[in-house]
């Protein structure tokens, strides 16, 4: 198998992550992820993004009814004993995450209703798809591939190497050489490189196929003329992470209408024609979060919170759901505040001056939600360089929420600096890359592939309303990132 690595201007260069040399097994290149800008928007402010989708949303809600009518009328105190209650009506394990997924927003918090509305919020939580695995696939803990990173060298774990399987040797006609494109942000941050990975990894499997990896270091123009160069080329077919749906679907129709098939992975191109999607737990990390904050009020005794939220890039896939299932939860609670919300581009340096921004405006702050997990270590560091800690009423430390699953990360859950992350695991490209393979085989894929929805990682593993949490040793040989 041939494979091409290079930077949109073809420089070859070392890959590295912070101050963590990773020196990748052929040549690629590496970039800094930030825009020149960083985004803050107050509670009131509306995007013009919205995300284009013919899909059917399968959900459980119907199933539901009965108890979201009864806790429609409910708020604060009274809707957490109900949210307690889930379990003697018959709600628990994997359900009770369906149960606050498709939940209602309520307007018992005026602010959060309203903030809901404004972001359209509703819109990107219909359009996202919705359903069972593929092939009613079930994922086991203690599943998967252990790999080494070819990009990254580390070593990591794959979970999902059983589901949409494709047998090892050639592809499709074995006389035939399959030339896939791969474009991505980027080498420089460790939940894309291992992304990167994952799908390499996956095409090494197979003799027959040639790949090319382009990283559009955070640019969408790049990212664009990465599309029009595959198409040029003539390639078989795309394999595409796209960091904002709206500048993606442009040229993944032209792509399509070119005759290629282009599958994206985790976040949504923005083009409802796209040959097929793998999308994640983007609705299970939000409502998650939610429910892990309403808990963790809930044990010490007041349900009201002062949150910053650091963000996603504004107009995104893993924002806008993510942020959208967590308020619904929040929005039965009228004690909690939305100080601000302010965006990054997916970088961490980006993070951390927003989380020292927030710090310097509010002088009291309760919790830091982040849509990733480099926006919670963020605003960990901002806040223990600022010695607000332990700087909420009668000493007690700030609340950090964390989505993804880096070994940091997990690390500082484990120590008890954060209630709760979200695992949401870059290592999913080689379903994506299996999923494009079997369509230039010839077979019929459906257009959305789903990923199983993952419990969140608690420092003790409690039980809440009703859901086994997982503990950090229970997730940790998934993690990804480079080791501590």
């Amino acid at each position: 198998m041939m494979i091409k690595s290079q930077r949109a201007q073809g420089v070859r260069s070392t890959v590295r992550w912070l101050s963590v040399a990773l020196v990748a097994t052929v040549a690629v290149g590496c970039g800094d992820s930030a825009s020149d800008a960083t985004v803050a928007t107050d509670a009131t402010v509306a995007t013009d993004a919205t995300v284009a989708s013919d899909a059917t949303v399968a959900t459980d809600a119907e199933g539901f009814q009965e108890l979201y009518d009864e806790v429609a009328s409910l708020e604060g105190e009274d809707a957490l004993v109900f949210f307690e209650s889930l379990p003697s009506r018959g709600v628990t394990g994997a359900d009770v995450i369906d149960f606050f997924i498709d939940l209602p927003i309520s307007s018992a918090n005026q602010q959060i209703y309203d903030l809901f509305a404004d972001e359209g919020f509703e819109s990107y939580i219909a359009g996202y798809p919705r359903g069972a695995p593929f092939e009613d696939f079930q994922w086991e803990k203690g599943s998967g591939t252990q790999v080494v990173g070819p990009f990254s060298g580390l070593e990591l774990k794959l979970p999902f190497t059983d589901y949409v399987p494709l047998a090892e040797g050639p592809v499709g006609d074995a006389d035939a050489t399959y030339d896939i494109g791969v474009t991505f942000h980027g080498f420089s941050h460790p939940w894309l490189i291992n992304w990167a990975d994952s799908a390499r990894w996956q095409a090494e499997q197979h003799p027959n196929v040639d790949i090319t990896v382009l990283d559009a270091e955070f640019d969408n123009n790049a990212m664009a003329s990465h599309f029009d160069t595959f198409i040029s080329q003539g390639v078989d077919g795309i394999l595409v992470w796209p960091m904002v749906e709206a500048p993606t679907g442009p040229p993944t129709q032209r792509a399509v209408e070119a005759g290629i098939a282009v599958v994206s992975v985790d976040r949504l191109t923005g083009y409802d024609g796209v040959t097929s999607r793998v999308t994640g737990n983007f609705p299970a990390n939000g409502a998650q979060a939610g429910m892990a904050l309403i808990h963790q009020l809930g044990e010490e005794g007041s349900l009201d919170a002062r949150m910053v939220m650091l963000r996603k890039p504004l107009g995104s896939t893993a924002d806008a759901v993510r942020t959208g299932h967590m308020l619904k939860v929040l929005s039965y609670f009228p004690g909690i505040e939305i100080l601000q919300s302010y965006h990054d581009t997916d970088s961490r340096e980006e993070a951390f001056a927003n989380a020292e921004v927030a710090l310097q405006a509010y002088p009291e702050i309760d919790v830091f939600f982040g849509t990733g997990d480099h926006q919670a270590l963020a605003a960990w560091e901002a806040t223990e360089l600022a010695d607000r800690l332990n700087s909420r009423e009668d000493g007690k430390q700030i609340i950090f929420l964390s989505i993804d699953d880096s070994k940091e990360a997990l690390t500082h859950v484990r120590d008890g600096d954060f209630v709760v992350n979200t695992p949401y695991t870059p290592l999913i490209g080689d379903i994506g890359m299996r999923v494009l393979l079997r369509i230039l085989s010839g077979e019929e894929m459906p257009q959305d592939i789903i990923t199983p929805n993952l419990p969140m990682v608690t420092p003790d593993g409690a039980e809440i309303f009703g859901l086994q949490t997982l503990t950090v040793d229970e997730w940790w040989e998934y993690t990804f990132g480079p080791p501590l």
